[in-house]
This record gives C-alpha cells, structure tokens and sequence, in this order.
C-alpha cells in the first residue's frame, strides 16, 4: 500500500482542531503550540489545513490558530447571496471575538490578505498584520474574466462534476487564466501529488461555496484600505509568487503604517521571517481562545487517547442519545440519524481513521471500543442506546459488552455475523487504498465504490448473489460526506472495518436489551436470525428496504425499553 503523508488527515497529534460559535454559524480552526497567540488565514479555495506544515513550524514559538474562512473548509459559509470582502471581514471580528484574539498579530495570504487588510482598516485591530502576497491589479477585474474563472461548482448525482472540476485543478497548475490554454500562458509550477491531493480536497470541501471569498477578491479594490489603515502593517512576496509585482504597487509613500518585503523563495528564510514578523507584536499573555466548542453544538470534536474524534449531532440536546455507528461510510448511518432524530438527540461519529477522525495507533477492536467510549464519556452523562449499521455491528457489539454502563440497548441493521464479512484475503478489496492518478482516477473510483455499496454486498461483488435488497440511495446528498471522509484519509477509511473484521471472529454476548433488524434475501443480514436465536435478551423483526419507513420499529423498541 503506498503512503500517504501529507497534511490532509492531520496526523500530527500536536495540530487540534475545534469549533467556535458565532451566533448560529460555525467557525472551524486548528490550533497547536506554546506562548503568545498568532493567528493565521488561508487563501481560496483552501482550508487552515493548507497552514499544517507552518503550524508546526511555529509550534515552538507561538500558540498558532489557523481559521477556516466561512464556506471554506469545515466553517459554515455565510449564507449571503454574493458576499463581499467586506462580509468576511465583518465575520473575521466576529471569529476573533469569539476566540478572544482580536490582539494577536495576523497573518494572511492572497485572498485572506484582502479579508485581514479590510478588517484591520475597519476594526481596531491586529497590533501587526503581515500579509503575504496582496494581489493590487492596475485596473479592475472584468466581470466576465471572473465569471469564466469563477465557474460554478455544481455537484451532480452521477459524479460528472468530478471530471469538470478535476480538469480545472489540472489546467489551474498549467494555464493563468486557467480557462485560456494558450501557450503564452503557460505558468512554471511543479508541485507534487500530495500538494494536488490538498488542494482537490479543500476544492471539493468549498464545493458550491468555493468562489465565495475568492470572487469576491478579485472584486475588491485594496488601495482605500491600505492607504487608510492604521495598523502597523507589511506586505510581503516571495520571488516565485505570482503576485510578487504587485509590490511596488503599495503606497508606502502614502501610509507610514505600511512596509514591504520582497521575499526569498526559500521556504527556510521565509519561515524565519514570518517569525521575525509575528514575534514583533506577540503578546505573551494571551496564549489560548477564550471558548471553543461545547458538547451541546452539532459539531464536536472530542479528544481521546490517539487524538481527537469528529462526530456530528443531530436533535434536541435534551433528548435522551443514540449513538449510531456506520463503517466503513456514512449512507446508511446519516439516514438513521435523519429519521430518529425528531425523537432522539443522535450521535453520528467518523470511526477512528475515516474522515475528521484521527487514525488510531492500533486497529484491535478494543482500540476502537476504548475510543468510543471515550467519545460516549464526553458526549453522554447518561447510557445510550447504540444502532449499528453494516460492518460497524460487531464493534457496536463489543462497545456494550466492554462498557455496559455506557449501553443501555442494541440495535443491529446487518453486518453483525461473520458471514456477512468477506474472507481476510478479500479486506484489501472490500476497503482499497486508491492509488493518486494524475488522471484522476483515485475520485472516480471512490465515487464508484460508493454507488456500489447501495447496490451491492460486499461492494465489489459483482455477481446476482450479491445484490442489496434495500433501497439505492445514489443522490449526491447521500454519497458527499461519504465520499469526502474516504479522500481525507485514503490509507486509513478502512480501519474500523479491518477492526470489526476481527471482532466478527469471536462475538460475545451482551446483557443489554438487543434488536436485531432483519431484511429478506440482503446478503448483509445472513444469519442474523441464528446469532439472535443465542442471545437471551435480543428479538429479531423485519425492517423495510427503506430506512424512513423502518424509524417506528425502532423508536417503539426504544420507547419501550425506556419505560422498563
């Protein structure tokens, strides 16, 4: 299996990552290091995960917060039509208010630049900013050059949109405009597969949103704010940025606040720089955001033993908890969760190595068992009722067997039997790693492996008895999520199934009270009505094709072992 190391799955367990609310909106942000506060922005369409290597680089000086721009990576976007820099300005003092961090030095770059300059020529602060690469154009930018630059980012359900936009990441590393492959607008760039591989993925991550910030750069006119800002402030390019000329258009004639720094393309001096920069202003005593997530919002991450779980929540925080656990993909999970959660406060999680989940150290059961409970721990003050849905069944089953203070009932939707897996020899198959194809073949598979699972069991089975009984679900709402957790963590997504593989061998017996759900004919549910037959305390029911039209088997069972 080839690796796979760069800074998409964040496996640097000293790099956090946490959520701050600004009133109904969530702002994403990673966070790691000592001694006084920095914070830096991104440009579009990336994410803070584009900072990784400098957060680590920083991580010795400074405690470093790296944000995700609303709509760009796990930030919600800002819900306007078409919003200005001014709009993410406004939402940046907002952020930093929240964090407590509105006196900390700023860094930022290409379209962030744009965003921090705005902010520190409206509101009071940074004490310094540093931006690095301010794209000042001569004249301003047509209409229809943005409108063919900015081109919609439009998903579809057969996943054509991964063809039209893997073509625009291509010829945006070969062509300036990328949508003009002339040869005098060749552009010297060599980057590599990992590089390529960030990037698609904080494209696909903005996806509709992804333009948002950057179209709305191109529109601004940075000259008002810089001649009118009076933060301390330096404008900064390397020599192999394509916006190093844009230089000797800031007006450091005009504003004593402003400086410029022509900058080497050496990655080691311009880490020593920014450092230099960033340390000129620090303030020591603030060292940590004021507030991140509560256990109370609809997105956590929870800290455990081999770093952090993501999990979503869905319904009234009050409710009493499901926990539901789908591997190695979310379809079937996010559709339990959608029809229990008028009901039921539902806890979804990313297993432990799929999507924003850290791989674990270790793929025994009890790893993933122990990490669980973890979650439960923090999420949970009271037992939970836990629905497992395909492979995920016999790590569900061990969960309440290990920590039956935590379990207080079991529903199992297929995967449970060991007849349900395929042999050890065909895991490799079940969960590949897709090798990087310059011709993007690694997106289309997955998005094909994912379509399959709906019709199919195990997915890459292609013969009659394979065949899925349940209803298809292959609209793009359904696969998305899925399809981003396998391309944050392509050696890892497969974890929790390699784990439950293991568990399926030797399945115990737990106490609790245990539902077994049962479909006709669905190669994912055989011999469930044996293993059911074995355990005192489980009952087994039809359930229909449709997830919607199986919620009241399960709420009836819930509601009813609640009131015993």
């Amino acid at each position: 299996m080839a690796g796979y190391s760069s800074g998409a799955t964040d496996q640097n367990r000293n790099i956090r990552r946490a959520f701050v609310s600004v009133g109904s909106k969530k702002v994403h942000y990673r966070v790691c290091g000592s001694g006084p506060a920095v914070v830096l922005l991104h440009d579009s369409p990336r994410s803070s995960r584009l900072h990784t290597p400098t957060m680590l680089g920083l991580a010795n000086s400074f405690t470093v917060f790296a944000l995700d721009t609303p709509g760009y990576g796990n930030s919600d976007p800002l819900g306007i039509e078409q919003p200005e820099i001014g709009d993410f300005a406004d939402a940046l003092d907002q952020a930093l208010g929240a964090l407590g961090l509105r006196d900390v030095p700023l860094y930022a770059t290409h379209t962030s630049a744009k965003i921090a300059l705005d902010y520190a020529a409206r509101y009071s602060g940074p004490p310094r900013l540093i931006l690095d690469g301010l794209s000042i154009p001569t004249s301003p930018t047509p209409p229809d050059f943005i409108a063919a630059y900015m081109r919609p980012f439009v998903k579809d359900d057969d996943g054509a949109f991964i063809a039209k936009e893997w073509i625009r990441v291509r010829d945006m590393l070969r062509w300036f405009p990328w949508f003009n492959p002339d040869a005098s607008k060749r552009m010297q760039l060599e980057v590599s597969p990992d590089w390529i591989r960030d990037y698609t993925l904080d494209l696909f991550a903005a996806g509709p949103h992804y333009s948002d910030a950057y179209a709305a750069a191109m529109r601004y006119d940075p000259k008002p704010a810089l001649l009118g800002v009076t933060t301390p402030t330096v404008v900064g390019a390397k020599s192999d940025d394509v916006l190093f000329d844009s230089l000797q258009r800031v007006p450091t004639d005009k504003n004593s606040n402003l400086e410029t720094a022509p900058l080497s393309a050496d990655r080691e001096e311009w880490l020593a720089w920014l450092i230099k920069e960033l340390g000129q202003s620090a303030n020591e005593s603030i060292s940590s955001a004021k507030s991140s997530s509560t256990f109370d919002d609809d997105h956590v991450y929870v800290d455990v033993n081999d770093g952090q779980i993501f999990a979503r929540q869905y319904g009234d925080a009050a409710a009493p908890k499901v926990l539901v656990l789908d591997t190695p993909f979310l379809v079937q999970g996010q559709q339990w969760a959608e029809a229990l959660k008028q009901d039921y406060r539902i806890i979804l999680p990313d297993l432990p190595g799929f999507g924003e989940s850290d791989a674990l150290n270790s793929i025994l059961p009890e790893s993933f068992a122990r990490a669980i409970n973890s979650l439960l721990t923090e999420l949970s003050d009271t037992p939970v009722a836990v629905l497992a849905t395909g492979y995920a069944a016999p790590l569900a089953i061990l969960l309440a067997h290990k920590y039956p203070h935590k379990v207080r009932q079991l529903i199992i939707d297929g995967g449970a039997s060991q007849k349900s897996f395929p042999e050890a020899s065909d895991l490799d198959e079940l969960v590949p790693y897709f090798e990087f194809s310059h011709a993007g073949s690694h997106l289309h598979e997955t998005w094909h492996m994912l379509r399959d699972s709906q019709a199919s069991w195990p997915w890459h089975d292609r013969s009659n008895n394979a065949h899925r009984k349940i209803e298809p679900k292959f609209k793009h709402p359904y696969l998305y999520d899925s399809f981003m957790g396998v391309l944050k963590q392509p050696t890892h997504y497969g974890d929790a199934v390699r784990a439950s593989f293991s568990a399926a061998a030797d399945l115990p017996v737990p106490i609790q009270d245990t539902l077994f759900l049962e479909l006709e004919n669905d190669p994912a549910f055989c011999d469930l009505r044996s293993l059911s037959d074995k355990w005192p305390a489980a009952r087994t029911t039809s359930r229909a094709a449709d997830i919607s039209n199986s919620a009241d088997v399960v709420l009836n069972f819930l509601s009813t072992e609640s009131q015993t």
